[in-house]
């Protein structure tokens, strides 16, 4: 389902609008910088005006997804790309203008920001840099969903498939691990813990949406549940 977005600031081509999605999808800053100079001549408009025209308006029925340019670097993990894009926006917008925050929060056909581009994909510097430049956490998709909470499903899918991969291990070793009695006079002492493994970078994204001035009054989303 297509969400309301503002009206494109410039019309550009078809063809036009493909190529600098290509640039962004591809991560060529410099090919995405050269695009934009090049469009901003041709119609005589300022580089976040074109930045701000270039969504994908494709049927979503021949493969169009309804994003942004920050879509793609926020998916991908190209905080580079995403800076660029944000600085070239917030030297020719004011942040707390309406045309601003509508970019930022550009929803796509299912009605997923940049931010929860960001989050399911579990970048963490992309989230960082989207929640500061102003991203609302608060927003759902069309699922119901915020960031914080496809944060969180990629965090389970993430235990969920290291179980597995223990139990294919296992299966594949033909026996399972036993466990070994400590003994008194071993070096390891009695009460001694096994050390918690590192965090993953979904639970680093939930920790940090959650512990950000933003994240006030949000709770982790328990397994299950939709939020």
């Amino acid at each position: 389902m297509a969400a309301s977005n503002p009206a494109p600031p410039v019309a550009l081509s078809f063809e036009a609008i493909d190529d600098l999605i290509y640039d962004a999808r591809l991560g060529d800053i410099d090919a995405l910088k050269q695009d934009i100079a090049k469009l901003s001549t041709e119609n005589h408009a300022s580089a976040s005006s074109i930045i701000r025209s270039a969504v994908d308006t494709e049927d979503e029925n021949e493969g169009g997804t309804g994003a942004c340019l920050l879509h793609w670097p926020a998916a991908n993990g190209n905080v580079e790309l995403l800076n660029y894009i944000l600085q070239t926006l917030n030297s020719e917008v004011s942040p707390s203008s309406q045309d601003y925050t509508a970019f930022l929060n550009h929803r796509n056909y299912t009605g997923n920001t940049p931010l929860h581009w960001a989050a399911l994909n579990t970048h963490l510097d992309c989230v960082k840099a989207l929640v500061e430049a102003g991203a609302d956490i608060s927003l759902k998709n069309d699922a119901g969903h915020d960031a914080l909470f496809l944060a969180e499903r990629a965090d389970w899918s993430a235990a969920n498939d290291d179980d597995e991969d223990d139990k294919e291990d296992e299966q594949q070793n033909g026996t399972t691990e036993m466990e070994i009695e400590i003994k008194e006079g071993q070096d390891k002492q009695d009460g001694e813990e096994k050390p918690a493994p590192p965090p993953t970078k979904a639970r680093q994204v939930v920790e940090w949406l959650l512990g950000c001035d933003k994240g006030a009054g949000f709770e982790a989303p328990s397994a299950g549940t939709s939020n």
